[in-house]
């Protein structure tokens, strides 16, 4: 009832308005009606629905200045939504679920891309899976002879090692301080056998991962035999 008293005020106001009256008459239905649309401007305020960051609903005539721009509703006297507002900012959390699902979408394109090269490449390297068995043969060969190289230096340096530490104990046997030179020898020998060691692992690594990925080759290959079979007209 107080609302529909306040509205027929505005009515009455707009009315008062647009009468034509004597100067002095005039200024007080000015007047009149400006109390009349004040009485009845909270009658007519716009009632906003809005949820904060811990997801609860509030209710007010004005919206807070730090929702602006995270989403509201404004409702009619009777509850219902006469207008939404969408949410234009992101909270932080959705920013990063934003900015991860993005690197992921840009990481599996990256690997559609690199999975398409290499496929290109296989159809215009290779004829057939023999053809990658000599290839394979071939790299592995050259890792061989790597390693033949390693072991030669490997057995050096064992033999230098060996050597150093005889002297070192005919000089521990007879008492005497052993010259600095056979120290150097004995720790430069330890040395290089340690990085000998270290490069040997290293190349029986590669040659694993080489017998891997020319395995996989051979069966994408076939893969993409069969497809091209399949499609050809």
């Amino acid at each position: 009832m107080p609302n529909l008293l306040k509205t027929q005020g505005v009515v009455l106001a707009r009315r008062l308005l647009k009468r034509r009256e004597p100067f002095f008459l005039n200024s007080m239905r000015i007047v009149l009606a400006t109390l009349l649309i004040l009485i009845a401007g909270p009658a007519l305020a716009t009632t906003y629905r809005w949820v904060d960051e811990k997801g609860k609903v509030h209710y007010g005539d004005v919206m807070p200045k730090q929702q602006s721009g995270l989403g509201h509703q404004e409702l009619d006297k009777q509850g219902r939504v006469v207008k939404e507002t969408p949410r234009t900012l992101l909270t932080p959390e959705e920013r990063r679920h934003r900015a991860e699902e993005k690197a992921a979408h840009e990481e599996h394109l990256r690997r559609v891309e690199a999975q398409q090269r290499h496929d290109r490449a296989l159809l215009s390297t290779y004829a057939d899976e023999s053809e990658i068995d000599l290839a394979r043969d071939r790299a592995l060969e050259l890792e061989k002879l790597t390693l033949t190289g390693l072991q030669a230096r490997l057995d050096s340096s064992a033999a230098k090692l060996s050597q150093a530490n005889a002297q070192l104990a005919q000089f521990r046997a007879g008492r005497v301080a052993p010259p600095a030179n056979i120290l150097q020898m004995r720790d430069e020998a330890q040395a290089e056998l340690a990085h000998i060691g270290e490069a040997m692992r290293q190349r029986e690594k590669i040659m694993n991962d080489l017998k891997q990925r020319f395995e996989a080759d051979k069966t994408r290959l076939l893969e993409l035999l069969e497809l091209k079979a399949m499609t050809r007209p």
